[in-house]
């Protein structure tokens, strides 16, 4: 039989020094780069069970025309679809589809000033095939993938982009997709996405986060001739209609 004295003890020593190594090791790490190691970790833990998403998201309502709609940092509501092929002065005439603009009104509830960001996070359209995932990007997205189209918004008083949302101030406003289809369809389902105000879990950032679809209807599409400019003779198939953004 071999026998190996103070073997014991050597492998305590050897343990006892691994340690410290780490220790060592883990001290000298940038604070950032433990973070999004321990984040990573945390969501390989969770994912069986959904990782960070909530398992439970509540049905989402049904909702009217003119109803408001509390996103947490937006009030918004819905009124009306239409679909045209140039809906204004500022917009380039499309030839292979056409653009959808879901109107309806935003008003400011957050303690500061929002961006377009979380203004055109709030709408989507569901079910909608040949959506443009960005404006002029010309990445047209299958019908299993419309959520993922982020419309652009436009104030409808001046047609200009709406680049800041102010608090306590409603806005007429149109979020607006490109869609390359033969026709629009007849009706579109309008899903609003409620926002979580949290730190997100790898940086510093605290804001209003996690847009998910928490109502939803069902409108008709109404289909209106070209913007044509005032004075120039339109085509047979248009009519001049400056009010067509409107």
């Amino acid at each position: 039989m071999l026998c190996a004295v103070g073997s014991g003890e050597g492998r305590s020593d050897n343990a006892r020094g691994s340690i410290g190594r780490a220790v060592v090791w883990v001290r000298d790490r940038p604070l950032k780069q433990l973070a999004a190691w321990l984040g990573a970790l945390a969501l390989a833990l969770t994912a069986p069970f959904g990782g960070w998403a909530d398992a439970s998201h509540p049905p989402m309502t049904v909702v009217t025309a003119d109803q408001v709609v509390k996103t947490g940092p937006i009030d918004v509501t819905i009124t009306r679809i239409r679909a045209n092929t140039r809906p204004g002065e500022t917009f380039a005439a499309m030839e292979d589809g056409q653009y959808l603009l879901v109107f309806g009104t935003a008003r400011g509830t957050a303690k500061t000033t929002l961006t377009n960001g979380e203004l055109a996070d709030a709408i989507r359209l569901d079910g909608v095939p040949g959506l443009e995932k960005t404006f002029y990007t010309n990445d047209y997205l299958p019908v299993t993938k419309s959520m993922s189209a982020r419309p652009t918004v436009y104030a409808v008083e001046d047609s200009t982009l709406m680049t800041e949302l102010v608090p306590d101030l409603t806005y007429e406003v149109a979020w607006v997709w490109r869609q390359q289809a033969a026709a629009p369809p007849s009706s579109i389902d309008v899903q609003v996405q409620g926002f979580t105000w949290r730190q997100r879990s790898l940086d510093d950032y605290t804001g209003w986060l996690d847009p998910t679809p928490t109502a939803h209807l069902r409108l008709p599409v109404e289909v209106r001739p070209p913007w044509v400019k005032p004075g120039a003779t339109p085509s047979p198939a248009a009519s001049p209609t400056p009010a067509a953004t409107s």
